[in-house]
């Protein structure tokens, strides 16, 4: 079995360098002085959507396992070592502390009210109550018909988003799971719809004048992310930020089909889903050594790029010494014993959701 077959034969470094963007932007969302970024959980979710119709459309063998392997062995490791902080070391963390049974509901992806918020022990695991879900969803639309499973997906998941416009929950978990956000995995879904529509464009080579093009109305669509916060009353959040994720998307994937992308990008990108977990952790121990992030000023906005290529530099290591490994050891040990575990290599497209 090979994992790389399942995804096109175009090159999808543009993929990686989109994830670099949206775990960029979370990252900044979480530094004080900003508090601006995270529409980039709307382009992660746009990216699923996409990745999970992509890699299934020749096959949807081994679907729920391969996400489980990817998604859940790193989470759940984040999440007993935050328990095991807030146990030993509750100094150290602001809201979360060591409850057991908010520790089983984390490592089962069972929403639940955490003071102010509806999130688990490891905070931005919130997205990954969401992601499970799709994926749920999703496995069962492939069970139904595989050739049918996007619409089948998307009218599932689109009855949820309205039933939650109508109806008022009180209880956490249907509120939850009835979120507009929802929404933006069926944009994603539609950006392959497109992609899939246009293999003959991209196997001509359009122009550079074109590709540039394209790439600079991808760049302007994100570039409006973070301006927009303030229309979420009025649209949504998939209006606000999931329509231009989706726009930005489609233009930059079609943009730069085939282009190879600067390695260190592509491994920001390889390394977002790291970056993303971890990252808050990296820069409340930074601020606790240095205080820099305590009060606004000139200090704190040169320590910004330090702090962020701080976080980029632990999300690469945990990515390359035990996330990757794992991953790897995993896949082979569960989805293919036979093969013979080799050096570590990167994983696929489809894998770095």
């Amino acid at each position: 079995m090979s994992f790389v077959t399942e995804v096109s034969d175009d090159r999808l470094d543009s993929v990686q360098f989109l994830r670099a963007i949206a775990a960029t932007a979370v990252v900044i969302f979480h530094i004080p002085l900003f508090r601006n970024g995270s529409w980039g959980v709307d382009i992660f979710f746009v990216i699923s959507g996409f990745i999970m119709a992509l890699v299934t459309a020749k096959s949807g063998r081994h679907f729920f396992a391969k996400r489980v392997i990817r998604v859940v062995p790193l989470y759940w490791l984040g999440t007993v070592g935050v328990f095991c902080v807030a146990l030993l070391l509750p100094n150290l963390l602001d809201n979360t502390t060591a409850d057991l049974t908010g520790l089983i509901k984390s490592l089962l992806f069972i929403p639940y009210q955490k003071g102010e918020y509806v999130q688990p022990l490891l905070f931005l695991g919130w997205t990954l109550n969401f992601e499970m879900f799709f994926y749920l969803l999703f496995a069962l639309a492939m069970a139904i018909s595989h050739r049918h499973r996007l619409l089948i997906c998307s009218a599932v998941i689109m009855t949820l988003v309205v039933v939650g416009q109508v109806v008022t929950f009180e209880a956490v978990i249907p509120a939850f799971y009835t979120s507009q956000i929802l929404a933006e995995f069926v944009l994603g879904m539609g950006c392959y719809a497109v992609y899939s529509r246009t293999r003959a464009w991209r196997a001509a080579d359009p122009s550079r004048g074109i590709r540039t093009f394209l790439v600079v109305i991808g760049i302007a669509c994100l570039a409006t992310m973070p301006f927009s916060a303030g229309l979420e009353p009025l649209l949504g959040r998939a209006g606000v930020w999931g329509i231009p994720a989706m726009l930005g998307f489609l233009a930059i994937v079609h943009g730069l089909s085939g282009v190879t992308l600067p390695r260190g990008v592509v491994l920001i990108g390889d390394a977002s889903y790291s970056l993303y977990l971890f990252h808050p952790y990296v820069m409340k121990v930074f601020n606790k050594v240095f205080h820099v992030f305590d009060a606004p000023g000139i200090l704190a906005y040169l320590m910004t790029p330090l702090t962020i290529g701080l976080c980029y530099a632990v999300a690469i290591g945990m990515y390359r010494l035990v996330e990757l490994p794992m991953t790897q050891w995993l896949r082979v040990r569960f989805l293919d014993p036979r093969r013979v575990a080799t050096a570590p290599a990167p994983l696929p497209v489809e894998s770095n959701e």
